[in-house]
This record gives structure tokens, sequence and C-alpha cells, in this order.
């Protein structure tokens, strides 16, 4: 299953709306995401937590540039 299968379910689930940003379909699309699939999930549900009356999360990425050491690419979720 995708992730964004997964997310479709973790919507029906909790009734809420995703909306993935431009960077994070990129991000997963290319294979530049750092977080796995579960961390992704466990961020969103997270956020829940700390934020039930959200009805919109979005989806955006956290990416390194040139002053990185490392290449890396995280999700973030914002209620």
């Amino acid at each position: 299953m995708s992730i964004f299968s997964k997310l479709r379910e973790i919507e029906s689930k909790y009734k809420i709306t995703l909306h993935e940003g431009e960077s994070f379909k990129q991000a997963v699309y290319n294979g530049k995401m750092t977080d796995s699939e579960d961390c992704i999930i466990d961020k969103i549900e997270l956020t829940l937590k700390h934020y039930p009356d959200s009805q919109d999360i979005s989806l955006s990425t956290y990416q390194s540039d040139e002053t990185s050491d490392e290449e890396f690419c995280y999700a973030v979720v914002l209620p």
C-alpha cells in the first residue's frame, strides 16, 4: 500500500482533510523522503493528539541545503 493510500485511510479514520504540498509529493515520488511511511503517519496522529480540533492538516517537507553535510528530507505536519 502506498503512502497516499495510507493518507486516505487516515482522512477517513479521523474525518480530516490532508493537504499534501508540492514539496511533500515530490519528495515521495522521487524517493527523497527520509521519514518512513510509518513515521509520517505517527507525526500526523501526534499532531491530531495535540490539536484534536484540527480538520485540515498540511503536509510539507524540510530539506537539506548546500550547508548540510548529509542530504535529508523529512515530513513536516502543520495543523
